[in-house]
């Protein structure tokens, strides 16, 4: 399953909906376009992978369509349909920048076919961590409401905790738009000391202060004419909440030390993890900026709550890694399963970290529910003694901690004695034992 945009364009309406039904039924975003120019209009706004475009269309050929988009998006793969199959029409859409060519009526299943194996070979993300892949229905409905505002210059607050995707969903908000040419840059507000905070965005004069030798432009400047990406606004404080709506009102910026104002022209994207409202309600957070900030409001949901997600993630992570370690590794299903009933406090972050620290440690062949356990040993979030008074015999502690480890065992392990014997490091006989002697009364 994919979340790359697949575009069908023929006249044939009907056959247009059933390639989309088939293609969307395999977790595709599919457009559709029944003329050339609309197909056009469809490729210049929204982000597509595939196009399955028709030789023959009302208004003009697939060859002139084919040629605006090998124009425009060059890294768009194309794949030409036709009824009117011949050798000439063939080699000209090839030599126009077609991948391939298909006669009509095609199977369905050739094109799902077709669609996957060009599909696995087309990038996602930069990196591990910058991955939009889903599966999941509400990330779907997600992708749709960015679709719509990613071409504007609306601010989006991006909500969600951390790990989830943000800074990924807000690389993918800029690549999309038509800002994609300009920088990108991206800036965390919590890591940055507040007596820093105000020269990192908006820069300073030479002589500001003790040490600045010369003036130095901030980070809105920085990303003059594309996207600048506040992660964690949650964190600044009153004063600089006040200094960052001026610049979003008047859209400029004054270096410290300097009374000279710099008009900029920057798309704000925002993230945090935390409750803005009931910050606002509390007073933290100034009401009027965080109206100016959530002009669209995107909550992504933790990884918990879409875990149809994670086999894809799962799939992608691997294939990289075996790409940056030259290696070949693959996944046990007993482990896919754990992987699936994992937590993830840590969200995606947690799952890609994990899975590179697994593969990192094996050589070859494929991970397996005992490599799960070499990285993360079974484990409690909260340890146990933080809930257990001080005057508990020692005796008593102990056995409330060997049973929360037992119990969580079992449950990594789906059930299975055996397996959870071994990522407890004891035999099976053992453990038959000391689960009667839980349940002993």
């Amino acid at each position: 399953m994919s979340a790359h945009g697949v575009l069908i364009v023929d006249d044939e309406v009907k056959l247009c909906r059933n390639i989309a039904i088939k293609l969307e039924k395999e977790g595709y975003t599919t457009y559709q376009a029944y003329d050339g120019k609309s197909a056009i209009d469809l490729v210049r706004k929204h982000p597509i992978s595939v196009v399955l475009l028709d030789y023959m269309l009302n208004d003009m050929t697939g060859l002139d369509v084919l040629s605006v988009i090998k124009r425009e998006k060059p890294n768009t793969i194309v794949f030409m349909l036709t009824a009117y199959g011949n050798i000439e029409s063939a080699v000209m859409a090839m030599k126009g920048g077609a991948a391939d060519y298909f006669n009509k009526p095609v199977e369905l299943r050739k094109i799902k076919e077709v669609v996957d194996s060009v599909c696995r070979t087309l990038p996602t993300g930069e990196s591990s961590e910058d991955t939009i892949i889903f599966a999941n229905e509400k990330m779907k409905q997600i992708r749709r409401v960015l679709e719509q505002v990613t071409p504007t210059d609306a601010i989006i607050l991006l909500l969600g905790e951390s790990g989830v995707g943000k800074t990924a969903l807000a690389k993918w908000i800029h690549q999309y738009s038509h800002r994609k040419d300009k920088p990108f840059v991206c800036i965390n507000c919590a890591s940055i000391p507040e007596t820093l905070l105000e020269s990192e965005l908006f820069g300073y004069a030479k002589g500001a202060f003790t040490g600045a030798a010369e003036s130095r432009p901030g980070k809105f400047e920085a990303a003059n004419g594309g996207t600048i990406f506040l992660d964690e606004i949650g964190e600044i404080s009153p004063a600089m909440q006040a200094k960052l709506l001026h610049v979003i009102e008047e859209k400029t910026v004054t270096r410290l030390g300097s009374h000279a104002s710099l008009k900029v022209d920057v798309r704000i994207l925002a993230a945090t993890n935390k409750p803005l409202k009931q910050l606002v309600q509390q007073g933290r957070f100034r009401e009027d900026l965080y109206y100016r900030l959530n002009v669209v409001e995107i909550e992504i949901p933790p990884l918990r709550e879409r875990r149809e997600d994670i086999p894809l993630l799962v799939e992608q992570t691997l294939r990289k890694l075996n790409e940056k370690y030259g290696k070949t590794i693959s996944i046990s299903s007993e482990l896919m399963k754990m992987l699936l009933n994992e937590p993830w406090p840590g969200n995606i972050r947690e799952l890609i970290n994990t899975l590179e620290r697994m593969h990192i440690l094996k050589e070859s062949g494929t991970l397996d529910v005992q490599d799960f356990a070499v990285r993360q040993p079974v484990a409690y979030r909260r340890p146990v003694w933080e809930e257990i008074p001080l005057n508990d015999r020692l005796q008593d502690v102990l056995d409330e901690v060997e049973e929360h480890l037992i119990r969580e065992a079992i449950r990594r392990a789906g059930g299975n004695h055996t397996k959870a014997a071994h990522l407890l490091g004891i035999s099976r006989n053992t453990l038959i034992y000391k689960l009667k002697k839980m349940r002993r009364p």
